[in-house]
């Protein structure tokens, strides 16, 4: 779909949420269609005076909120949070409601509206039986925030609590036998556990009562307890800069076509099935294939050649098959026979699963030894290899007694240590992917540093890799890439400036504080044909660096494969150099 037509779905759904309290999508599918809008203009450039990222909330209603309300950042991994976040509580996933006391006394209730202007609900909060309607204070003016609740036990939660403020009539309302529970103040000028310690004297019932987790929530909230740093970091237009939600991300699913199965050996002898499925994009990531489990899942299923089908993106590394839903009427049945014709040798079953019935074919003798051969652990030959029982690359990073191998033993053991410092395009070429010799290992890694991102061959031109390459390294990705992750090796590629000459993504982040300002270097690297940007994306060729290894740029860098350039060694390059 194009921009406009996400647009308007977003606004669709923002009104339903926001001000009919009729949501018809879950929450986390809100979020993932937000999150996108938010994607697709970042990458436009531009959005909209009627985009509702541009707000906070839904529509604006009658009165306006002492303070202005935010929304909050989302993240979905945990590593990306700061350590300056120090105070962790549930995100309480109720119908917001602010509470305005003037001398202690409750003179107003609001609806969130649009963070700016809320709707008058007063005659409904007085019979919240637990808000307060008098407080001890000597601030003339104190804002409560919070989530309206119930105990009672219904179908839809959320309806039914959002939809109570929507009610006119104050008696059915006390019938709804809503609570309300704060998460925060604004008036006081003090720490945030502080406000909250005043909340709960008050009377109030608060997020940081144990009690508030029996309650549903969509994540948690991390924010900073230090109420002058959070003056200090201030707000953007939408959220605040001092605290941020942490959600799951859940599985997503889709319907797509199986195209093909594709068999691979693995190292024990099983023979597991890979499906080539339509191409279907799943939480922004285009999906080509998916496990299939096992021949007896597949038995179960009935699974065919064309049929429909619906895969899930759990997180996982690559999706799953979770069931037919139609039949193709002229698809071909997967069975053993399948699979023996796809791996040229008759196999057997072993419970649910398929193993080679010559245990001679599954030669991982071959792999060791070119995997030695290439990484270059000298004095470790077919006769040592058989001396100290090893079978598999796996086995020599293990606790190996080398004295068994008498003199030459130390030596081994310091050719292993030396291994583990070898390059990461060494270390590809010596895994035994076919196709991936030291010449394709080099062609990767320009564009692919990192061994956790390989998979990323299928969408990203390489120049050099072609379509049997790419699929024989995703075939041998299904089989190995959890043994790989467990070698003590350098699986990323760490680059110089000089590495970025030539290369058609010019998107470089800046972390770190260099010896000048920032806004200087943006300028010096703009005039050499870079843009500079100020988060880690998947598109980013490189992160700058100025030693800053601990922040979250860092660390996203290295999830994504994004290359990594140390300002301090390749500082005469990146000031003057001509690259």
């Amino acid at each position: 779909m194009n921009y406009e037509q996400l647009k308007q779905i977003v606004i669709k759904h923002s009104h339903l949420y926001y001000d009919s309290a009729a949501p018809e999508i879950s929450d986390a599918e809100w979020d993932k269609l937000y999150d996108k809008l938010e994607a697709v203009e970042t990458a436009q450039g531009w959005r909209d005076s009627d985009s509702p990222t541009l707000k906070v909330g839904g529509k604006a209603g009658k009165v306006k909120h002492p303070f202005k309300l935010y929304s909050l950042r989302k993240e979905y991994e945990l590593e990306n949070i700061e350590k300056d976040y120090d105070i962790i509580t549930p995100k309480i996933d109720g119908a917001n409601l602010s509470l305005i006391y003037k001398h202690g006394k409750l003179k107003l209730a609001l609806t969130r509206g649009d963070g700016e202007m809320g709707e008058n609900v007063t005659h409904l909060a007085l019979e919240i039986v637990n808000i307060p309607k008098k407080i001890d204070t000597e601030l003339a003016l104190l804002v409560v925030n919070g989530e309206c609740l119930t105990d009672k036990p219904v179908d839809n939660y959320r309806n039914y609590v959002s939809g109570a403020l929507g009610l006119k009539s104050a008696i059915e309302f006390k019938e709804r036998e809503i609570i309300f529970v704060a998460h925060d103040s604004l008036g006081y000028e003090m720490n945030y556990t502080t406000r909250m310690s005043i909340l709960t004297n008050m009377g109030f019932f608060t997020v940081l009562d144990n009690k508030a987790k029996d309650y549903p929530q969509d994540g948690l909230v991390y924010r900073i307890n230090d109420y002058k740093k959070c003056v200090k970091l201030g707000y953007t237009s939408k959220y605040p800069r001092f605290a941020v939600a942490l959600k799951q991300r859940e599985s997503e699913t889709a319907f797509t076509t199986l195209q093909d199965v594709v068999w691979v050996i693995g190292r024990t002898g099983t023979v597991n099935p890979t499906g080539i499925i339509t191409p279907v994009v799943i939480d922004d990531a285009t999906i080509s294939r998916v496990t299939l489990h096992n021949i007896s899942i597949i038995e179960q299923h009935n699974l065919g050649l064309g049929d429909t089908i619906e895969i899930e993106r759990a997180g996982g590394v690559i999706p799953k098959f979770l069931r037919v839903k139609e039949h193709s009427k002229h698809g071909i049945k997967i069975t053993q026979s399948h699979a023996e014709n796809s791996v040229g040798t008759k196999t057997k079953r072993d419970g649910p699963r398929l193993l080679v019935s010559d245990k001679a074919i599954v030669n991982t003798t071959k792999v060791l030894e070119h995997f030695i051969k290439t990484i270059d652990i000298k004095g470790l030959g077919p006769a040592n290899i058989k001396k100290m029982g090893l079978t598999h690359p796996v086995d020599i990073f293990a606790n190996n007694n080398w004295d068994k191998l008498g003199a030459i033993g130390p030596n081994i053991e310091a050719e292993i240590e030396r291994a583990k410092t070898k390059p990461y395009e060494l270390v590809l070429a010596s895994l035994g992917i076919n196709g991936v010799g030291r010449t394709a290992s080099k062609l990767i890694i320009n564009k692919i540093p990192n061994f956790k991102r390989l998979r990323d061959v299928a969408t990203v031109d390489i120049k050099g890799i072609g379509p049997s390459t790419i699929d024989s390294i995703l075939s041998w990705l299904d089989e190995n890439e959890d043994w790989v992750l467990t070698l003590p090796l350098k699986l990323e590629q760490n680059v110089t400036v000089e590495d970025i000459v030539g290369n058609g993504s010019r998107k470089i982040c800046i972390t770190g504080k260099t010896d000048i300002t920032k806004g200087e270097l943006t300028s010096i690297l703009e005039t050499k044909g870079f843009k500079v940007t100020s988060t880690v994306t998947k598109d980013c060729y490189a992160l700058l660096t100025a030693g800053d290894t601990s922040s979250s740029k860092y660390k996203k860098a290295i999830d994504l494969g994004v290359k990594i350039v140390d300002y301090w060694s390749s500082k005469k390059e990146v000031l003057v150099g001509d690259f």
